[in-house]
């Protein structure tokens, strides 16, 4: 039997007062004295460990990292899948809930859930094929819960997961999430939970005897929008040539997406982190869940031959350091066919995420004998450039650059993202260096018989014609100009030149008479 045939409850009907369970009081020691009071003594009084039942969060003082063991049959070898590291945290306490295995568990149904603690790692058990363990707890505001269950090391071992919503109305919970796993590794999921009063249940989908697992269920108070996302078994897919920008909100956070190749091709993988305090990192499973490779942050990858198939691909922290407030960026590319040499090939996701920008090296494609610069296939000829700029508050000066026959354009430096400046504001910019590019400074400035100060004479003069007192004057041009590298701002969805980077006149770069101007300008990379 399929997992997908294996029955689970999805809309149960159930006898559950959530007022009298949870009430207004929120304290383990105020629900469990409710509990002892009430109907639902039996949860307390079925197990021989009632007190450290109640009173004795023990702290996890040992590292919990799971190894399971994974035979990749089509390879004939064992995979090493780590569980998540991250479970010493000192505020994460762990209590054991069961009776003995043997015994029927009071928490095997719904109504018997036993009432659990956030941010707190619980132990239980599960004797047979087809049992359940349940537990409930409530939210007073909107969070985004992490719930985590870590079964014993043995493939003979397969329990799955599932969050339900309780529906207060009609005293029935829903299906809001799960993960189903293979046998031996752990399962992990996420829902992005309003207030209300949710169960968690843990399946035995096989089992030989009776076995132990750990389960918690976490909160966060800030999340990215694309959760819930750490359940392979509800991963979205993700497009080629597309990007995910995302944050990991606690330790045990994973961002999962299922990559589906149609036909056999390379693939160009980056996962983008700015801050070196973090080792984040990106695992791709095979379709039965067995880890292929790993890949770190900041690092540009190239697969090439990639089979086609379904792939699981998992944005974790290696360590368990995170910081919610640090955003990835994951792209995926799909390199073209035409392309010969990946080691001269540079590609990116424009700002917007809708444009692939490319630079090729000679060499990349058969019979490329120059760098190009393309966006969605589509070459910026840099011969072409003609690109000149003024200022209001400085009038006559200007500056501008224009490409020649041996202008090429070079990947240092070359970036995507948003530019601003005292001018012009571009969402969708990218940044990029032309080499043995014109550069020219000029001033046009209209004078009489004196030239202005320390110009010296012009590189040019014209007749200006007369003043309104018949005064003869002429314009002049003094002009300096010189083949250099010139960084260029481009506008990628209008496909042309916008602005001068460095050097720029306008902004700070001294003319030999040591005039300089005081625009401002920022360019910020995706």
């Amino acid at each position: 039997m399929s997992k997908e045939e294996f029955q689970v409850p999805q809309n149960v009907k159930m006898s559950f007062d959530a007022e009298k369970v949870f009430g207004p009081k929120e304290s383990v020691d105020e629900i469990m004295q409710l509990h002892q009071e009430g109907e639902y003594a039996d949860i307390l009084s079925s197990t021989d460990n009632t007190e450290k039942l109640i009173n004795n969060l023990i702290k996890n003082k040992e590292a919990f990292v799971e190894i399971s063991k994974l035979v990749d049959s089509s390879a004939e070898r064992k995979v090493m899948l780590p569980m998540p590291k991250a479970m010493t945290v000192d505020s994460l306490g762990s209590m054991k809930l069961s009776a003995d295995a043997a015994t029927a568990a009071p928490n095997s149904t719904p109504g018997g859930a036993y009432v659990i603690n956030p941010n707190t790692l619980y132990t239980d058990s599960i004797a047979a094929k087809g049992d359940q363990r349940w537990y409930a707890f409530q939210l007073t505001a909107e969070k985004k819960l992490t719930v985590y269950m870590a079964p014993v090391a043995d493939i003979s071992v397969d329990n799955d997961l599932y969050l339900y919503k309780f529906d207060q109305i009609s005293s029935s919970i829903t299906v809001a999430a799960e993960s189903k796993n293979k046998a031996g590794m752990y399962e992990l999921l996420s829902y992005v939970a309003s207030a209300g009063i949710y169960f968690i249940s843990v399946n035995s989908y096989a089992c030989d005897a009776a076995n132990s697992f750990q389960i918690m269920a976490r909160i966060s108070d800030t999340w990215d929008e694309a959760e819930g996302d750490d359940s392979m078994a509800m991963a979205k897919e993700m497009p080629v040539n597309s990007e995910i920008i995302g944050t990991l909100d606690n330790s045990i956070d994973q961002d999962c997406r299922l990559w589906l190749v149609k036909e056999t091709g390379t693939y160009q993988l980056e996962l983008r982190v700015p801050a070196d305090t973090l080792k984040y990192q990106v695992q791709i499973l095979s379709s039965s869940q067995n880890l292929i490779t790993s890949m770190e942050q900041n690092a540009r990858v190239f697969f090439p031959n990639v089979a086609p198939g379904g792939y699981y691909i998992k944005i974790v922290s290696a360590d368990g350091q995170v910081d919610p407030a640090v955003k990835y960026d994951f792209s995926m590319i799909l390199i073209p066919p035409d392309i010969i040499d990946t080691s001269k090939y540079t590609g990116m996701l424009s700002q917007s995420g809708k444009q692939l920008v490319e630079f090729l090296q000679p060499g990349a494609v058969a019979g490329l004998e120059r760098n190009a610069l393309t966006v969605d296939r589509k070459e910026f000829n840099p011969q072409f450039i003609d690109f000149s700029t003024g200022r209001p508050s400085m009038p006559g000066y200007q500056c501008g650059g224009l490409g020649e026959v041996n202008t090429q354009f070079d990947n240092k430096n070359l970036g995507v993202g948003t530019y601003t400046s005292d001018l012009i504001n571009v969402n969708n910019a990218m940044i990029c260096i032309a080499k043995n590019a014109l550069y020219f400074w000029q001033l046009r400035k209209k004078f009489y018989h004196d030239y202005p100060a320390g110009y010296g004479q012009p590189d040019h003069t014209y007749p200006g014609g007369t003043d309104q007192y018949g005064t003869p004057y002429y314009t002049g041009v003094w002009r300096r100009e010189g083949y250099l590298p010139i960084q260029f701002i481009f506008d990628v969805d209008q496909m042309k030149v916008v602005d001068m980077y460095n050097p720029n006149f306008f902004y700070g770069t001294a003319d030999y008479t040591e005039v300089k101007g005081n625009g401002t300008h920022t360019f910020t990379l995706k």
